[in-house]
């Protein structure tokens, strides 16, 4: 007898349903679904009797047997790169999931402008390193020079060498 198979993929790519005959060798290509791994077919929705596909069709199906593709969400990981800032905690977990973004990074002598791509809202199909920008902050340097001549404020970027001013003078 000759049975009509179905694959009911769940949510994985398309698998056109086939003809085949009773006791006969079944080959059929892992479906592929995005951010999950294939754990195989079975002949339950609820995943309790396996169908080996390189095995023989060795039921007899009134007219159709459908056949259910079973998934293992994956997990991928986020990486942040704090470009000599403060620590940031990797990020593991389950494909689609939410994310939180974590707080940002610190580092001295720097304001963090972001990371050079946004954090996503839910966890790509697959692992991402992201990395911090930063803005050099600027500091600046006033004299009191108690009643001396004026001596001009010092702007400079953090960590740069500074040239000391002229000295004040003050009569008497």
């Amino acid at each position: 007898n000759e049975y009509t198979m179905i694959f009911e993929t769940n949510g994985g790519n398309q698998i056109l349903p086939i003809r085949q005959n009773f006791a006969s060798i079944v080959y059929i290509d892992d479906p592929v679904k995005e951010g999950y791994t294939f754990l195989g077919w079975f002949f339950d929705q609820t995943f309790d009797t396996p169908f080996s596909v390189e095995g023989v069709l060795a039921i007899e199906p009134e007219d159709s047997l459908t056949i259910y593709a079973s998934w293992q969400v994956n997990q991928y990981t986020i990486t942040f790169d704090t470009d000599g800032g403060s620590a940031v905690t990797s990020l593991t977990q389950d494909y689609a999931t939410s994310i939180t973004a974590p707080a940002d990074p610190t580092k001295t002598g720097y304001t963090f402008d972001g990371w050079n791509e946004t954090v996503p809202a839910t966890m790509p199909a697959g692992n991402l390193t992201l990395t911090a920008t930063w803005t050099i902050n600027q500091y600046t340097i006033t004299f009191d020079t108690d009643g001396g001549s004026a001596v001009t404020s010092i702007t400079q970027d953090y960590a740069t060498v500074i040239t000391a001013p002229a000295d004040p003078t003050k009569t008497g």
